[in-house]
């Protein structure tokens, strides 16, 4: 890993942590172990390393979703997969970091909302269209607008207003809503498979 990609990593780390206002280029020099000097020939300011770190973070995700996909057989396991690695650490963390992202950076925070949206878009199209050719998805949907309920669906349970941590996990949400929101779109061969796994899982 060159010392670019290590700053990224260990800033990221910082930014999700501490908040994307508390961090100063002073934290990111000290604890990555270099001058500022150093921390400036790579990044113009603080803005310009928010922006990085995001693209970073974006890189991970979708290599983390091409592995997952790697290690799935069939869509609805894949599903099954996301349901397991759901935390209420990791999602409270990351809407912290974009709640600070959009009331202090909003230029950076509207593209990187933007840059997400459609990448999220794409995917879950693309896995719409996969499970329909395992025959684990009916035909007679409409793909655009099911994707948009789905997105729309996923950043509901991310809001703490709506459902609060102390009172519902994102892991069991995602399980009430998304995993049953799949059911009713699902062919009885996918039914048969998400009620098995609903019955193992409670």
């Amino acid at each position: 890993m060159d010392i670019k990609t290590t700053i990224l990593e260990n800033s990221l780390e910082l930014f999700l942590q501490r908040g994307c206002k508390a961090v100063t280029m002073d934290d990111v020099a000290k604890e990555n172990g270099i001058s500022k000097r150093t921390l400036y020939e790579l990044f113009t300011d603080k803005s310009d390393l928010l922006e990085q770190c995001i693209g970073y973070l974006h890189c991970h995700m979708m290599k983390y979703s091409a592995k997952m996909e790697e290690d799935s057989q069939n869509l609805l396991e894949l599903l099954f997969k996301i349901h397991e690695t759901q935390s209420d650490v990791i999602i409270n963390l990351k809407r912290n970091f974009f709640m600070e992202l959009k009331r202090y950076y909003y230029p950076i925070y509207k593209k990187t909302v933007e840059k997400f949206t459609v990448y999220h878009r794409e995917k879950t199209a693309e896995y719409l269209r996969q499970g329909q050719k395992e025959g684990l998805v009916i035909e007679d949907i409409n793909i655009d607008l099911v994707t948009k309920i789905i997105i729309e669906i996923s950043n509901i349970i991310e809001d703490s207003e709506v459902f609060p941590l102390k009172e519902h996990s994102r892991k069991d949400l995602f399980r009430e809503v998304v995993i049953l929101y799949f059911r009713g779109i699902s062919t009885l061969k996918g039914i048969e498979l998400i009620d098995k796994y609903i019955q193992i899982n409670k």
